[in-house]
């Protein structure tokens, strides 16, 4: 079966099918530095370096080939307003076509200054995610390890939703314990009294740090709890954008089927397929939580980028969604796909079915 999608496309061949690819999204950890030491932090054990801006740029340009409205940019770290040439990065993302930008930030050193850059650089839709992870100030703090992180978090927040300016949103971005699933509905409503118009809600992920944590992890029941909860709170408030990244939300929501001319719709994982991540050290990975280098692209062109791409054994068994076990025989396997870096943690093996699905 041939994947249609409008042109320009990155083809790749297997052995009966012909794909083409456009990325939707491509984050990249523009340092490695950071001013907290979270407890569940998936960069723990990341080089504490600055990404060149030109390798920043190289990065833009390869997605650029196969995204040619980029659909999203997500500028990630460590703590990416750390990165020694912080404003040239947005300039020169901008100035690559750059237009629909996430920053991912705990907040603490967000400045007016910042706002006026991104103010003036006309970006089409930049939103701020910033850290809340606990409603109590002094587990927050004592989950981040920085005194202050609380208070400097919701300031920031603040500080992007009094700018008032349609296309700069503010976001709440919150990790959270099992524990805290029940206090959900009242971090959308801080989320509201600030001026957010996202809330992102994640379970804590087996990377990083947390992987010797299982203490935070999500049984299956509390997953689904978890997810029920997210879609109970969009329907109570309509306002806000309640969201999260975890690729069984589709269990609950329904799934797409397939588009026009059999074009393949993926609504849940799409690691290595429709996204991919690259480490402040120039490591590509299929996204920021399953960790497996599929190149270092800091030594390579642009047209080596995308004949490694097109080549590697990650990116061809995740098109065919060549998984295993219940995941496998799933008849949702390509709006969901479960989380493959779950995968890789509890079963040691990417491919292997997602042990916090509860079908």
């Amino acid at each position: 079966m041939e994947c249609k999608i409008r042109t320009p496309c990155l083809e790749i061949e297997t052995e009966d099918t012909i794909y083409e690819i456009e990325f939707g999204q491509v984050q990249i950890e523009i340092t490695g530095r950071c001013n907290m030491k979270c407890q569940h932090c998936r960069a723990a054990y990341q080089l504490r370096k600055d990404m060149p801006i030109e390798q920043i740029i190289k990065i833009i340009r390869f997605a650029r080939q196969f995204s040619p409205n980029y659909k999203e940019i997500i500028l990630s770290g460590g703590e990416p307003l750390m990165h020694h040439k912080f404003a040239d990065v947005l300039i020169q993302v901008r100035e690559n076509g750059g237009e629909s930008i996430t920053l991912t930030t705990n907040g603490s050193l967000l400045t007016k200054e910042h706002m006026a850059l991104i103010k003036d650089l006309s970006f089409q839709h930049f939103v701020l995610s910033v850290s809340i992870d606990n409603l109590d100030s002094k587990k927050h703090n004592e989950f981040r390890a920085h005194k202050g992180a609380f208070a400097k978090a919701i300031t920031a927040l603040r500080i992007i939703a009094d700018a008032n300016l349609p296309n700069i949103i503010a976001s709440m971005r919150s990790t959270i314990q099992a524990s805290q699933i029940t206090e959900m509905e009242s971090m959308v409503r801080l989320a509201i009294n600030i001026g957010c118009k996202r809330v992102s809600f994640s379970a804590i992920h087996p990377a990083g740090k947390a992987i010797e944590r299982s203490d935070l992890w999500m049984t299956r029941a509390e997953k689904k709890f978890f997810i029920e909860e997210i879609y109970r709170l969009k329907t109570i408030f309509p306002e806000l954008n309640v969201t999260t990244n975890d690729p069984l939300k589709c269990l609950l929501r329904g799934f797409s089927d397939l588009g026009k001319d059999n074009e393949l719709v993926f609504d849940g994982c799409g690691a290595a397929v429709v996204t991919f991540n690259v480490n402040a050290d120039g490591t590509m990975t299929p996204c920021a939580l399953l960790n497996i280098p599929m190149m270092n692209v800091f030594p390579m062109s642009i047209e080596e980028m995308t004949e490694r791409y097109r080549e590697n054994e990650i990116v061809r068994n995740m098109l065919m969604m060549n998984l295993k076990g219940k995941c496998g025989s799933c008849q949702r396997k390509y709006q969901c796909g479960g989380c493959r870096a779950r995968a890789l943690i509890q079963k040691e093996d990417y491919l292997e079915e997602d042990p916090h699905c509860w079908i």
